[in-house]
């Protein structure tokens, strides 16, 4: 998953990092970090995140 992915995801859904983060049970520091493409996402987050904003992923796709 990449960053520029990530960001959309996140803007989509109007929620703050620190909203994301709760929503998928990590740190900000996480998210920041996959969002600057520091590091990615897990493959086990990769899933966390499809299934907790899957609206905002299929908007993205239309």
């Amino acid at each position: 998953m990449s960053k520029e992915i990530l960001n959309l995801i996140l803007k989509a859904s109007g929620k703050t990092k620190k909203e994301f983060a709760d929503k998928i049970k990590v740190s900000v520091s996480s998210v920041t970090k996959w969002m600057t493409g520091i590091t990615k996402p897990t493959p086990n987050n990769q899933v966390k995140i499809r299934k907790e904003f899957k609206s905002e992923i299929a908007k993205l796709y239309k």
